[in-house]
């Protein structure tokens, strides 16, 4: 089957920002900050940014009034939230297929361009390499790179880009293995346009590990169309020596391509990949023990009892330290294959919704949507299983994607 694939699904927005990068000679006009934290919802009207000083305040956060930042100006579609980063205080967005920009608030009420590069080809920001990332360089990954047709691989860039000057220091590429064989439907048909999801990327020492999945379409839509966890390991940063895992126990690595990340490391450097059967529904986690380059044959914890979150595609794994971490709604103890809390039952029975959460000073701050319909935001202390309720959120909003720290 011919596989003509150059993946670039993603060049979906028009252009709404048609000016160039900021003249190098221009006096920096940035005006700080003085809020700690903010908000990123969306309503019917738009995306917005809210920001407050303390993110446990008994107030009301709204973007009614002007009293929000309206971002929507610089992204085609509210849902495009996926596809930011905030790192050290500043917001980093892909706009309009190419472009990608850092803004900043200006004085709680503005929010604006700052510097911006221009990628010779689509863009869309996809994994943020967090454990290689410095205070000056911020490592990611697009969204979908190209399909080689000579070598049959997916090769996928890795960028550095240096966050002061909004210029690549370096870029990898690593070249994932694409399938040697015809997927075929449950109708024993091949899909249309088998192509590669990469849904994490993590440096683990000398060692890169990429989990992916595989989507195409049976002529009703696109689908996770494998039922295997697949990770590809090389040495790094060289990039030599790869070989393909494969297990069958789980099913796909969880996720899709955009920030959020379904994969952690543990206290121990332990590697654990969330995965999901296709239909029915399911989840569990796998584990790649640290030092070693295999999936441990001895180890599957196994999920489908539980209601994680309802999306895996825009939710975020959380480590939470002391050999915890956050599977929303869920804390889990990975190592012991325990649920220790679920975070609905301490806030009253209210539903996550955020796309990525916060840790700070080893507690984590979520959003929860409770059943009278408002939305608060949730502090859970793992040292002592407790939550706290903080600022409720105007109840127009339809989705929070991040909660944000900002200086």
């Amino acid at each position: 089957m011919k596989r003509n694939r150059i993946l670039t699904y993603c060049a979906l927005g028009a252009v709404l920002l048609a000016s160039c990068k900021d003249s190098p000679n221009e006096p920096d006009t940035t005006e700080k900050i003085s809020t700690e934290y903010s908000v990123w919802v969306t309503s019917a009207a738009g995306s917005y940014i809210l920001t407050t000083d303390d993110l446990m305040k008994d107030t009301l956060l709204t973007p009614a009034g002007n009293k929000g930042i309206d971002i929507s100006g610089y992204l085609p579609a509210a849902w495009y939230g996926v596809y930011a980063y905030n790192y050290q205080g500043k917001f980093y967005v892909s706009n309009d297929g190419t472009r990608f920009s850092q803004l900043e608030i200006q004085d709680n009420a503005t929010m604006k361009e700052t510097n911006n590069y221009a990628f010779s080809s689509a863009f869309y920001l996809g994994k943020v390499l967090s454990e290689i990332t410095s205070k000056d360089e911020l490592v990611m990954t697009k969204t979908a790179g190209t399909y080689n047709e000579t070598k049959n691989v997916l090769e996928q860039p890795i960028y550095f880009m240096d966050v002061n000057t909004m210029k690549l220091n370096n870029t990898l590429t690593v070249d994932i293995p694409f399938l040697d064989y015809t997927p075929l439907t449950p109708d024993n048909t091949p899909y249309i346009a088998p192509y590669m999801v990469p849904t994490s990327f993590t440096v683990r020492g000398d060692k890169l590990f990429v989990g992916h999945k595989y989507r195409g379409s049976d002529g009703t839509g696109n689908k996770d169309i494998l039922d295997s966890t697949l990770v590809y390991v090389c040495d790094y940063p060289s990039m030599a020596n790869g070989k393909l895992l494969k297990d069958p126990r789980g099913g796909v690595v969880a996720g899709h391509w955009e920030v959020n990340n379904t994969t952690f490391l543990d206290d121990n450097n332990d590697l654990y990949f969330l995965t999901k059967k296709i239909g029915p529904e399911t989840y569990g986690l796998v584990r790649i023990k640290a030092g070693e380059t295999e999936i441990d044959k001895d180890y599957f914890f196994d999920l489908k009892d539980y209601n994680i979150f309802k999306n895996t595609s825009s939710s975020t794994i959380q480590k939470l330290g002391n050999g915890k971490a956050y599977i929303s709604p869920f804390v889990v103890d990975p190592a012991n294959k325990k649920v220790t809390a679920d975070l609905r039952i301490l806030t009253g029975g209210a539903e996550p919704k955020t796309t990525m959460n916060l840790m700070e000073n080893g507690k984590l701050y979520d959003v929860f949507k409770t059943d009278a319909s408002k939305w608060y935001i949730y502090e859970y202390d793992p040292a002592t299983n407790a939550v706290r309720r903080g600022a409720e959120i105007d109840g127009g909003i339809t989705h929070v994607y991040h909660v944000n720290k900002l200086k």
